[in-house]
């Protein structure tokens, strides 16, 4: 690992979580540049820095995809930050199950407290976002539960087509549908959940 090749990698996550056009898995991480021009740069000790930190390549990758999940708009200068970002990026993916499961019943909790229907839950009607979106924003469920119920359900797809949630969310919704390829978890222990959960949400 060298600085030259961090900046890549930087470069290829930055690009998969801010454009809809580049996807990482599908790019292999791949991104023009040449090692003249990252020389040339103002902070290339910065990634100099990151390749001593992190000489792994799939840890620094982990470090990136952390920063870039949690705020959306990752800063070389605050390095303690983003080392905490990668902390709770680890401490998440290590109790993926138990964090969907409590955010499902955080989700039934409110469903029942603002008298929601299942479909006001999940999609846009009339003028009322989604529960599980105003959730999310407001921090009380996390991002990794949202992609999760996305890959059985697709919220996203619903939500992406109006056009005032698009205008006022599109760099999050992004964000939720970009984190899903990097999120692992078992499928048969969150089927379960999601099972029981939906049942639960009929009630």
């Amino acid at each position: 690992m060298d600085g030259f090749k961090a900046y890549k990698y930087y470069m290829a996550i930055k690009l998969h979580f801010t454009k809809d056009g580049f996807d990482v898995f599908k790019n292999r991480g791949n991104v023009k540049g040449t090692r003249e021009a990252f020389n040339a740069r103002n902070d290339s000790y910065l990634f100099e820095k990151l390749a001593r930190k992190f000489p792994v390549d799939k840890d620094l990758i982990q470090f990136y995809v952390a920063n870039f999940a949690y705020s959306n708009e990752y800063s070389l200068d605050s390095f303690s930050d983003s080392l905490d970002n990668l902390m709770e990026w680890t401490r998440r993916k290590q109790s993926i199950t138990k964090i969907f499961s409590d955010d499902c019943s955080r989700i039934l909790m409110y469903k029942h407290k603002e008298k929601l229907s299942e479909k006001q839950i999940f999609y846009f009607t009339n003028i009322q976002y989604p529960g599980i979106l105003k959730m999310f924003l407001g921090k009380q469920i996390s991002i990794e539960s949202v992609a999760i119920m996305d890959s059985y359900m697709k919220l996203l797809e619903n939500w992406k087509q109006n056009s005032s949630m698009l205008l006022l969310w599109e760099t999050d919704i992004r964000r939720i549908e970009k984190l899903g390829g990097f999120i692992k978890f078992d499928k048969k222990k969150i089927e379960s959940v999601i099972k029981n959960f939906v049942d639960e949400l009929k009630d």
